[in-house]
């Protein structure tokens, strides 16, 4: 599982450098949901670490984007991306440039 260079990361998140460190070795951190580009359908879903470390999603080409400490959490850094996007000028509705 690969991270973007610029990941977003909520506010939530209290020990970046270990959350980071997790994700990279495949290691699951409670209450972690982490935003995902699954470049096999070009879309975005919101995934607890335990969930994406799972089997079916183990083999699938992604990219983390974002990092939150719980679902609501997620929803509100997803929500920031994509007015990022917006003041940025770039199409909020393709996925990869909401992670530009």
């Amino acid at each position: 599982m690969k991270l973007i260079d610029n990941l977003f990361v909520a506010g939530n998140v209290t020990d970046l450098e270990t959350v980071v460190y997790s994700l990279r070795r495949g290691i699951p951190v409670l209450h972690l949901c982490c935003i995902v580009l699954f470049e096999d359908k070009n879309r975005l879903e919101i995934l607890s670490s335990r969930d994406l470390f799972h089997e079916r999603n183990k083999n699938r080409p992604a990219q983390i984007a974002g990092i939150a400490m719980g679902r609501r959490e997620a929803y509100d850094l997803l929500a920031f991306m994509t007015e990022d996007a917006v003041k940025g000028g770039r199409n909020p509705a393709d996925p990869k440039e909401l992670i530009l």
